[in-house]
């Protein structure tokens, strides 16, 4: 059996070993340092994460608190519009309160008012019953004391003239022409009365053949003025017939009786038709035309006014109640009456009447 040979340790050997280790000691120290230089740098890289999240959740705490304070801004500002819109409501119902006590009153008032209207219209109505029975009495009592004073004169001037000196035929002359006028008078007051009380049922009325009975009613007048009347053309309309003669005669015979001096009357009759619209009734405008003396057109108003004149007696006979008349029937008739003019230029009347009636109008 061979034996192995045996290594003999000698110190440059050792030497060598040693240094080995040392170095394997040192690497292992240092990889030992570099763990923990990368466990500190993680803990570090920890810290640091640790440190950005507390800011952010410092930075996130902050905008929450600024959002608080700006709800709280919001939140007061929000109550004081509330105040003001309480205060506004509070003076709403304070006003709706002097409201519904001006209502009252005012609604008293109405009540007030309404009573004293019921009273008014009894009163109105009393007085028209006696305006009637006035009317009645001048229609008889009155007039007869005239007629006799009238037959009674006219035989003294037949009987005695030629015995009464020239102041007491004057005087008598006098008498006799004041008696007439009050005759007039009487009748033209009746003839207004029985606008309304005496009013006739709203009929078709040929205008055309009322204006021929009218023309041939005045011939002499017309004879005396030389006048020329043309008429146009004329419809037939819902009308109170009598009331559309006395209408027509008052606008004529005026147009005759005003006209110039030294020239030849003329008097221009026609219709203008006037659409109201659908849901109204249409209008008929009956309008009298004359080259007469004419007026001023500032007394419009008085001309279409009981006794009101704008001549004297002297220059045009008459009462004044004629256009007065006209207007009453114009209005019973759910029209009405005006006119235009200048002085020594004629003048021209229009009477605006409803061409058709759905039941009997009156005043």
């Amino acid at each position: 059996m061979t034996s192995s040979p045996s290594v003999v340790s000698t110190p440059e050997h050792d030497s060598r070993g040693g240094r080995t280790d040392f170095v394997r000691a040192l690497l292992n120290i240092l990889d030992d340092f570099a763990a923990e230089q990368n466990q500190l740098r993680a803990t570090q890289n920890a810290v640091l994460n640790v440190l950005e999240d507390s800011a952010s959740e410092r930075g996130r705490f902050q905008d929450t608190q600024r959002a608080a304070l700006n709800t709280m801004e919001d939140f007061v500002e929000e109550k004081a519009h509330l105040e003001k819109m309480k205060s506004a409501v509070l003076n709403i119902l304070e006003d709706l309160g002097l409201q519904r006590d001006k209502l009252g009153e005012a609604q008293q008032q109405l009540a007030t008012a309404n009573a004293e209207l019921t009273e008014s219209t009894v009163r109105l109505e009393q007085s028209n019953r006696e305006l009637q029975d006035f009317a009645s009495v001048a229609s008889h009592d009155l007039q007869e004391p005239l007629r006799k004073v009238q037959a009674f004169g006219d035989r003294l001037l037949s009987g005695y003239g030629p015995a009464l000196d020239q102041q007491g035929q004057d005087y008598l002359d006098r008498m006799l022409k004041a008696t007439k006028r009050m005759q007039s008078l009487i009748h033209d007051l009746l003839t207004f009365s029985r606008v309304s009380s005496k009013a006739r049922s709203f009929l078709p009325v040929d205008l055309a053949q009322v204006t021929r009975e009218v023309l041939s009613d005045l011939e002499v007048r017309i004879a005396e003025t030389n006048a020329l009347v043309e008429v146009g053309d004329l419809p037939t309309i819902d009308a109170d017939a009598m009331q559309m003669r006395q209408l027509l005669q008052n606008l004529i015979g005026n147009a005759l009786k005003f006209h110039q001096q030294g020239k030849p009357a003329s008097v221009r009759v026609y219709a203008e038709m006037a659409d109201m619209g659908p849901a109204a009734v249409g209008m008929c405008r009956l309008v009298v035309e004359d080259q007469g003396i004419g007026f001023d057109e500032k007394y419009l108003d008085r001309i279409f006014t009981v006794f009101q004149r704008l001549h004297s007696r002297s220059e045009y006979e008459g009462t004044g109640v004629g256009l007065a008349v006209c207007r009453k029937i114009a209005q019973r008739h759910g029209g009405d009456i005006t006119a235009t003019s200048m002085v020594g230029e004629g003048a021209t009347f229009r009477v605006a009447l409803p061409s058709r009636h759905a039941s009997e109008m009156g005043l």
